[in-house]
């Protein structure tokens, strides 16, 4: 059995060294796609962003980006979901966008304002919230 490992940048498809770490050193990009071949198959590591941007007045934050990969209780959907949310607090907006991590299809979108989305307390909140009472 062979192990070889790829390291390709997302953005301008150049091969970097298996031992790259950071920025591509050609555009300047962070998305680094690593493969991993082991044998026959080929494993892909994923990962995820999530961004804040705070400002004074904001709740906790002004706007917040969330870029993952989640695996899918779908089974037509084996290779998981690529989730993308924007919530923009200072333009009132909230984008969902749920993708086959496989294909790219969407399989989920939503945009609506932030009035009619009705945010839901995590259970430690509505128990914090008794006990406080």
């Amino acid at each position: 059995m062979t192990n070889n490992r790829t390291v390709t940048c997302q953005h301008c498809k150049k091969e970097l060294p298996p031992d790259h770490k950071g920025h591509c050193p050609s555009c300047g990009s962070n998305k680094i796609l690593f493969k991993i071949s082991v044998g026959d198959g080929v494993i892909l590591l994923r990962g995820g962003l999530q961004i804040r941007k705070k400002v004074k007045g904001f709740h906790e934050f002004a706007i917040k980006i969330v870029q993952r990969w989640r695996p899918s209780g779908d089974p037509k959907l084996g290779g998981g979901v690529n989730c993308e949310l924007v919530i923009d607090k200072e333009k009132g907006i909230k984008h969902h966008i749920t993708r086959d991590a496989l294909t790219g299809e969407i399989t989920h979108e939503e945009h609506e304002p932030l009035s009619r989305h009705k945010h839901q307390p995590k259970q430690q909140d509505k128990r914090w919230k008794q006990k406080s009472r």
